[in-house]
């Protein structure tokens, strides 16, 4: 049984983390609600988004929520409020949830080595890394990636610029193992060397999450999604949360997965978005000759691989649940420090103070408009600014999470000062480069920055 604070440390704590300003009024007026559609609605015209769900949370209560787009674009079914998205790696948070509660249970500590609870890891240094480094991206475990084509096609490499481990020759690419079960990623993954010493620095990893929900099952005796449902979703109300079932049979209602294509569209290409009344202040208009294809069963990511570290699907009714019980702090989830252990800068072992905490990005504003600098999601990589802060590791002012699948992007930025959580979810892959360069971070931190300047 987990041990709960007290009611007035809880509310305590609340106005210190939260930054609860609750002045009674949680209103928009009619033409910040205006401003926000044409917002929304400018940004899937200009990146070609054929879906969007997004919701608008102030001090624990929703101020703006709506859907736009198709969910099916053969179809024409229109995404609703409570569509299910896949959200990728915003599953992490869940599963940085399991752990901390297991913590608390004192089952395990953030110290422990994951050899400790995990003996029969596919690599025996991997089992040195402590649960604080897997659940802050410090551990230096690698990713798995094959090589597709060329002389060394189906063997391991390494994606990461760190190393060039096993190149798969002149032209060809290193990508990631998308349909490969988790044990299988892990053993693949098990035959590159790490990255650095544990704590030493910052590598987005999705080895490091595959790890914990191992972990979850071996502490809890359960399966990790049984574990998060009766732990987590139940607890929270969030009935429409669950393990993606790619391939069929499909969750019924989940938006269907688009990928854009520029040149020689087939058959099975579409429009991808239009709106019957524009808006007229837009950037930009429209790209020419952009279409929007169904991402192929083949082309999707397993959940099996995935598992722990991205996937879950859900809904922005669902979100809310969850935002409203982490703005409130709620025991029901997890205790008050277990939320500020979270929400704080990790400390690298040089003394600098890399942004991220347990599970979610961590920014202390510093010099940023916004939070912060968005992950390469597709490869588990960094983008090529410097993840690492120079803050002095208080309680970050922003955290989040971002996912992305071949065909969805999702993101959760909580602006804890103002009590403003933005989510965002797409039915396309996120774009890195060019006229289509976009990710959801890019449109939450819009609506975000709009509310907050008005």
């Amino acid at each position: 049984m987990k041990t709960r604070f007290s009611i007035l440390l809880v509310v305590l704590s609340f106005f210190v983390i939260s930054g609860c300003n609750n002045n009674g009024s949680n209103n928009i007026s009619e033409e910040l609600r205006q401003l926000i559609d044409d917002i929304v609605k400018c940004t899937m015209l200009e990146k070609q988004l054929p879906g969007l769900a997004v919701s608008v949370v102030k001090n624990g209560d929703v101020i703006y929520q709506d859907s736009f787009g198709k969910t099916n674009i053969a179809a024409g079914d229109d995404v609703e409020v409570d569509t299910p998205f896949a959200i990728a790696s915003m599953t992490k948070i869940f599963t940085t949830f399991s752990v901390m509660q297991l913590i608390e249970d004192g089952l395990v500590t953030l110290d422990d080595p994951i050899g400790m609870h995990l003996p029969n890891l596919p690599n025996e240094q991997w089992k040195t890394r402590s649960i604080r480094n897997l659940l802050s991206m410090s551990s230096g475990i690698p990713e798995l990636a094959f090589c597709k084509d060329g002389p060394k096609k189906g063997e391991v490499c390494e994606d990461n610029t760190r190393f060039k481990f096993n190149l798969c020759g002149e032209g060809f690419k290193c990508e990631g193992a998308n349909r490969v079960p988790y044990e299988q990623f892990l053993e693949g993954a098990a035959q590159i060397p790490l990255q650095f010493d544990g704590g030493a620095e910052y590598f987005y990893s999705n080895s490091n999450f595959i790890i914990l929900g191992e972990l979850v099952e071996a502490l809890s005796g359960s399966e990790y999604k049984t574990y998060l449902k009766d732990n987590v979703l139940i607890p929270l109300g969030m009935d429409n949360t669950r393990p993606n079932t790619v391939p069929p049979p499909s969750i019924p209602g989940l938006a269907l997965g688009y990928k854009h294509i520029t040149e020689n569209p087939g058959p099975d290409a579409f429009n991808c978005i239009s709106f019957e009344e524009p808006p007229t202040n837009c950037k930009s208009g429209p790209p020419a000759g952009v279409k929007c294809e169904a991402i192929p069963v083949d082309d999707l990511r397993l959940p099996d691989q995935s598992f722990s570290a991205g996937w879950l699907v859900t809904t922005q009714p669902d979100m809310v649940k969850l935002e409203k019980a982490l703005h409130d702090l709620s025991p029901t989830l997890l205790n008050f420090p277990s939320y500020e252990e979270m929400w704080t800068n990790t400390q690298l072992t040089d003394g600098s103070f890399e942004r991220f905490g347990l599970g979610w990005g961590v920014c202390s504003e510093l010099n940023d408009s916004f939070c912060p600098i968005a992950l390469d999601l597709l490869s588990g990589g960094i983008n090529s600014s410097n993840p690492k802060t120079e803050a002095t590791g208080q309680d970050g002012k922003i955290v989040y999470k971002d996912g992305g699948l071949p065909g969805y992007g999702s993101i959760i930025v909580r602006y804890l000062d103002d009590g403003l959580t933005v989510v965002v979810f797409v039915n396309t892959s996120p774009v890195h480069e060019g006229d289509l360069k976009f990710a959801p971070l890019d449109l939450a931190a819009e609506i975000a920055l709009t509310i907050r300047d008005n």
